[in-house]
């Protein structure tokens, strides 16, 4: 028995080892800047990546695992697709941040201790199955999303706008958790798949009108979470407020998370085979996808802060992936995985360009981004290309991921929706033609060049070379997340 204890003991570290990984290198992180606080200061990011790598790696060595981890996680191959983008996503983060943490910050360590906890939220949220799990680790998320967000202490403008994150994601939080209480009085469990059967019993006696309370309220958390609209106000402060590389988080890392854990609640609690489910489904999500749609492009087109216009542009990125999600099916859940990495390549070659732009010109408005093209050919470049890419311009991976979704809508029979997405995409290419026009139209106010840190160069590299493989050779990443998305489907 004891040997079989051990080997179950470890069976579980090795289904967690990405997130032990991550957990140790956060740990190891403070400890070296408690002992050797400017000695080390230089390494930080380079111990941060190593982590992230590692965690990589070992995500990869689970393969297609489909195990049931301590009783609250599910370890598929979705569930490691999650965590594979998020490792991604962090390391890109890391190196878009290195040199404006050097430039703002003595505590650079402490930040990469919080955004390696944050990825660790991520990875095991897209693996929780359980309703007590999943709210810890998503206030655990918010937390650490408002921590980072005020993070200059010395910076009122940040310190106010996590003051109104932290209002919003609190009443956000507590609206999903009295959701959470209704389905465990309704059915007697916390755990999705026992709730999903018990609902199965149920369904012949109640009305699907009984349930529409509990879904607007799990929604209305998991919308904040993603920022889509009409649960979006905290983001355009936010998104100002914060450090320039923490808006860069917020655009990518919790949306992450919330669609993973949107797929999961919808398509576990609310299974189309399952009547309720298909009838609550639908309008809701394609009210929500809609009005985010429209709510991020319209609001968008009058900003002229680079930050405010990126949030709006974020919110109606949210609608656009809220169209799989709606959908519901294979190809609805591969789109929304694909048109995830997609977004978060591009979102954070955008952000890498509006950094390096900002550390040096000291401003966030448009209009300083003037003659761009002169001063700095690569960061005009890929700015331009990721914009592109965001407005579904072809050749580019945003381009892919919006051709998915809307074909996943009209095979669905929601036509109008897929029409909507494409007159919203449209629309955005105004917003986004103000930034491409200040870079290589208007006349430049300053000549000087503008430098580009090496760290922050390999961020841009990559993610424009990503952008642009992803968008002509989609293959490369689909047949993986073709299979993930099986999994809701199977049998």
């Amino acid at each position: 028995m004891y040997g079989d204890t051990l080997l179950n003991w470890g069976a579980i570290a090795w289904y967690l080892s990405p997130e032990l990984i991550v957990l140790a290198t956060a740990l190891l992180l403070l400890g070296l800047d408690l002992v050797e606080h400017q000695r080390v200061q230089h390494w930080l990011p380079y111990v941060s990546l190593a982590g992230l790598t590692l965690a990589l790696v070992a995500t990869v060595t689970l393969g297609q695992q489909t195990e049931r981890v301590l009783a609250v996680f599910q370890l598929d191959l979705f569930a490691v697709c999650i965590k594979a983008i998020t490792w991604v996503t962090m390391a890109l983060l890391v190196l878009v941040s290195e040199d404006y943490l050097r430039a703002h910050t003595d505590q650079p360590a402490l930040f990469y201790a919080l955004l390696l906890l944050a990825a660790l939220s991520i990875s095991l949220l897209g693996a929780a199955t359980e309703l007590i799990t999943i709210f810890l680790l998503f206030d655990l998320l918010s937390i650490l999303s408002y921590l980072l967000t005020g993070y200059l202490r010395h910076d009122q403008y940040g310190t106010e706008a996590a003051f109104k994150y932290f209002i919003y994601g609190a009443t956000l939080s507590a609206v999903m958790l009295y959701g959470f209480s209704w389905l465990y009085g309704l059915t007697g469990s916390t755990d999705l798949l026992w709730i999903a059967a018990s609902l199965r019993m149920i369904e012949q006696f109640i009305s699907p009108l009984a349930l529409v309370p509990i879904l607007i309220l799990i929604l209305a958390g998991l919308a904040y979470k993603v920022a889509a609209a009409p649960f979006h106000h905290w983001a355009p402060d936010a998104y100002e407020g914060a450090p320039t590389p923490v808006t860069a988080f917020l655009s990518v890392a919790p949306k992450i998370a919330g669609f993973a854990l949107l797929l999961r609640v919808v398509l576990v609690l609310f299974p189309s085979a399952l009547t309720l489910g298909s009838d609550l489904r639908w309008p809701l999500l394609t009210f929500l996808s809609a009005f985010a749609m429209v709510v991020g492009n319209l609001a968008a087109l009058g900003q002229e802060n680079i930050k405010r216009l990126m949030a709006y542009s974020s919110i109606a990125q949210a609608g656009y992936i809220l169209i799989g999600v709606a959908v519901a099916t294979s190809r609805g859940v591969t789109a929304v995985l694909f048109y995830l990495v997609a977004y978060a390549l591009t979102n954070l070659g955008a952000f890498a360009a509006i950094i390096a732009f900002a550390n040096q010109t000291g401003s966030e408005l448009i209009a300083s981004y003037a003659g761009g093209h002169k001063r700095a050919a690569l960061l005009a470049a890929v700015l331009t290309i990721c914009l592109l890419s965001l407005a579904g311009i072809p050749g580019t991976a945003g381009f892919m991921g919006k051709l998915w979704l809307f074909s996943a809508a009209i095979e669905s029979g929601l036509v109008w929706l897929a029409v909507l997405g494409v007159i919203n995409s449209v629309i955005s290419v105004g917003y986004y033609w103000k930034v491409i026009q200040a870079l290589y139209l208007a006349p430049m106010i300053r000549e000087d060049k503008l430098e580009t840190p090496p760290l922050l160069k390999i961020a841009l590299g990559l993610t424009l070379g990503a952008v642009l493989l992803v968008g002509l050779f989609p293959s490369l990443v689909l047949p993986w997340l073709e299979s993930a998305a099986q999994l809701f489907f199977a049998g």
